[in-house]
């Protein structure tokens, strides 16, 4: 059923600064950039791309590129122990000053930090060398062993023992102060817009519409959204689709993507990408599923989040296209001569949102069950215009926002609390989804409007596509240009 795309933390990993240029920091990563004028310890503490989340992938990485390469790892990662102590020191500030996380957000991570501590100390943990007859391996495994594990030991037990107990019982911004201009801002950084309030929740109640439209063209005579919202749950239930099927319809669907590239675009990426599994510890805290930069030897991939399958199975198509083609993947592989580099959620994940409508015009979705799986994608995407609002502006509880998104989607309660507690960690990020692809779909429609025949749709794409990063005013700009040109 409902999965996560979000791809965005992968896109997020790829755009990140590497953190053997810096020193390290054991906080929320890239997340913490939107929030660093407020006063939250949500710079903190972040389930989707804490350090937790991203520190292992690199680990990852070393064994991967072997003890050879191992020597400025080495040196990097000798920093976790102070690092991690840093960290420490700074939640007790928040403490403090009443500047905690909220409790959802803490008990994902605390709850990711054990899991890792497993995989750290397991007798043949994937981030140690199976070999330790190199000089570079022997040293180090004796890091991970002697210094690393202790440290995320450490940080596991001050969250456990003295954080959680004094979580912020509120999930939402607006209990701080200076919350309310915590939030715009924060919206602003992610999505380069300056929505106001109304022109969120308008949008969101807009595309929700628009979405059960859709939905019910679906159905047969008789029915409404509301019976095909529970024909859909039922299936969801009843069926017994396994992670390797699930791994095996995405990759299915990114073949046929890839075939009818040239439809809708003038160039063609051919750089090789993958579906993989994500790793264990993450699995039951992350959304559906990320796209993986290429790093080394390692060719980009999609990486599913392969519980609850049988949830996965309704989206696992939209959410393919999302993260690959022509989505995330076909973004980041496209062929550029002087492309604009950074991170901007708006243009990225708007992008990849309307690479999902795009797809159903390419006639990508196989079957009126994974169109469905489309439209109930589309719904969930709006109600985030409402239910973010609602829990750091409104005061809702997460509760308030659970029910929402029960009553308006199809997504089992599981996944929807870890959706909500991602609106609640990451304050305007999901709003960068509907936002940026709403700007690119009503700008299309507009360069229709006054092209007639004389649009082209590839080139319109070439338009978004070939500048690469940009704010979305700019893109919207650039396309006007473009229709001043054509015209």
């Amino acid at each position: 059923m409902k999965v996560f795309i979000i791809s965005f933390i992968a896109v997020l990993m790829m755009y990140c600064a590497s953190v053997q240029s810096k020193p390290l920091v054991a906080d929320s990563g890239f997340a913490a950039q939107a929030l660093k004028s407020c006063k939250t310890d949500l710079r903190y503490l972040n389930q989707v791309i804490g350090w937790q989340v991203k520190w292992p992938r690199q680990w990852q990485n070393t064994i991967t590129d072997g003890p050879d390469s191992a020597n400025k790892s080495i040196t990097t990662w000798s920093q976790i122990p102070a690092a991690l102590t840093f960290a420490i020191e700074t939640l007790r500030l928040g403490i403090a000053s009443s500047e905690t996380a909220p409790r959802p957000v803490v008990i994902r991570v605390q709850q990711q930090v054990r899991d890792l501590l497993t995989d750290l100390t397991a007798l043949n943990s994937k981030y140690s060398f199976k070999n330790v007859k190199h000089k570079n391996a022997a040293q180090w495994n004796t890091l991970i062993n002697e210094k690393i594990a202790p440290a995320v030991s450490a940080f596991e037990s001050f969250l456990r023992n003295e954080y959680l107990p004094n979580t912020s019982k509120s999930p939402g911004l607006s209990v701080l102060k200076g919350g309310t201009e915590c939030f715009y801002e924060a919206v602003t950084w992610w999505t380069t817009l300056n929505p106001s309030l109304q022109e969120i929740e308008e949008t969101g109640r807009r595309l929700l519409d628009d979405s059960r439209v859709q939905l019910l063209a679906t159905g047969k005579e008789g029915d409404t959204v509301s019976s095909i919202l529970t024909g859909l749950r039922t299936k969801t239930k009843a069926n017994h689709t396994t992670a390797k099927e699930l791994l095996s319809i995405s990759e299915l669907a990114l073949a046929r993507a890839q075939d009818k590239t040239l439809l809708s675009f003038s160039k063609q990426t051919k750089k090789k990408f993958l579906v993989s599994e994500m790793p264990i510890y993450m699995q039951a805290s992350a959304p559906a599923g990320y796209y993986g930069k290429a790093q080394g030897n390692t060719p980009a991939r999609y990486i599913i989040n392969p519980s609850r399958p049988n949830e996965r199975r309704l989206m696992a198509e939209v959410i393919a296209f999302h993260e690959g083609i022509p989505g995330h993947h076909l973004w980041v592989t496209y062929p550029r001569d002087n492309p604009s580099t950074g991170y901007n959620s708006g243009i990225l994940e708007g992008w990849a949102l309307y690479s999902e409508y795009l797809a159903d015009e390419m006639e990508l979705y196989s079957t009126t069950y994974d169109r469905q799986g489309m439209i109930a994608k589309h719904l969930w995407a709006a109600c985030r215009l409402i239910v973010e609002p609602g829990l750091h502006l409104r005061g809702w509880t997460r509760e308030d926002a659970i029910r929402f998104m029960m009553e308006n989607t199809v997504m089992s309660r599981t996944e929807i609390e870890i959706e909500v507690d991602r609106y609640i960690a990451m304050p305007g990020q999901s709003l960068s989804y509907m936002l940026g692809a709403d700007l690119i779909l009503s700008e299309r429609k507009r360069a229709k409007d006054l092209l007639g025949n004389a649009f082209d749709l590839a080139a319109f794409h070439d338009v978004i596509l070939g500048p690469g990063v940009r704010p979305l005013p700019k893109v919207r700009e650039d396309i006007r240009n473009w229709v001043l040109m054509v015209k």
